[in-house]
């Protein structure tokens, strides 16, 4: 196994992990991470640090398996890429707890839509920790007093940051009391993300299915929104004007549809969310006579919403 200080080493030049203590000496982190850019770069701090110590804290009970994979998530929120809690649908929980999994999942996933990472990065941080912490514990069964101590203390947090302005709805804690915010505990939210249905428009030159620079920047916005909704489907539909043939019109609204479907791809959205349609011109944003080459109907609409 390869030790802490030469995964330290390999994070190039990366400080010391800090050790998030609790009961026990546990440490925790989270993962649910992709290769999207993050707008967040405190929160990012405070996650690889989180990460750090979970790998350390696995190395140090000979679980090589997590020992990397949190290492690697590390390196994800290093290197500012998005990383979100892990998924309990994955996970192989008790009926119990799969409904507080779900529940404080949920509430985590609304607190980034809603902007919180930008105003209260560690408090936030430190919930993801402990809620992956207790998620993994729970499901390997091996140590089930740090999986009550992480359940109880992210509880606790989410607990102090709900509120009507945060954007999120109080957790319950592991008493089954619900404790509202103090109004002081909720700092302004920033970069919230839309409810869904979320809808983007991306537009073409004359005769192209390639992506400009302004589709490029939007490419952005549109994955982080995307990766905010990580359950709902990603609905790209290709259109064209009316200036030409109808049968063209619609392979070149295919091809439009995609190469935004691959550009989402390459930042991170699975193809499996991705439903391509070519609509080509038989929907136009702008009604026009046959033959017409209006830019407002050289378009790609990205729908993103529920499955």
């Amino acid at each position: 196994m390869i030790t802490t200080r030469i995964r330290t080493l390999l994070m190039s030049g990366v400080a010391t992990a800090c050790v998030l203590a609790v009961a026990g000496g546990a440490s925790a982190a989270s993962y649910g991470g992709a290769p999207i850019k993050s707008p967040y770069a405190s929160y990012d701090a405070a996650l690889q640090l989180r990460y750090e110590a979970l790998s350390n804290m696995e190395a140090s009970e000979d679980d090589s398996t997590d020992e990397w994979a949190y290492w690697n998530k590390a390196v994800d929120a290093r290197d500012g890429y998005l990383v979100l809690p892990d998924d309990p649908a994955g996970r192989d929980l008790e009926p119990e707890d799969m409904a507080f999994a779900q529940q404080v999942y949920t509430h985590l996933l609304n607190a980034y839509r809603a902007g919180v990472p930008g105003s209260a990065a560690t408090e936030l941080a430190d919930a993801q920790v402990n809620f992956d912490c207790w998620i993994n514990d729970m499901e390997e069964g091996t140590n089930l007093r740090r999986a009550e101590v992480c359940k109880a203390r992210v509880a606790e947090t989410l607990a102090r940051m709900s509120g009507p302005d945060t954007g999120v709805a109080p957790v319950a804690s592991s008493g089954e009391r619900r404790v509202a915010a103090a109004s002081d505990a909720a700092a302004p939210v920033a970069r919230a993300v839309p409810a869904l249905p979320v809808s983007h428009r991306l537009l073409f030159d004359f005769d192209s299915a390639e992506l400009d620079t302004d589709a490029q920047i939007k490419l952005d916005e549109i994955v982080r929104h995307a990766a905010a909704y990580p359950r709902a489907d990603v609905r790209v539909t290709g259109h064209t004007d009316r200036a030409g043939d109808a049968t063209y019109n619609r392979m070149l609204a295919e091809k439009r549809a995609a190469n935004v479907a691959e550009a989402l791809r390459l930042r991170g959205i699975n193809l499996a969310r991705i439903d391509e349609i070519p609509a080509g011109e038989s929907d136009p944003a702008i009604a026009t006579p046959d033959g017409v080459a209006e830019p407002q109907n050289r378009r790609v609409e990205i729908m993103i919403d529920d499955r």
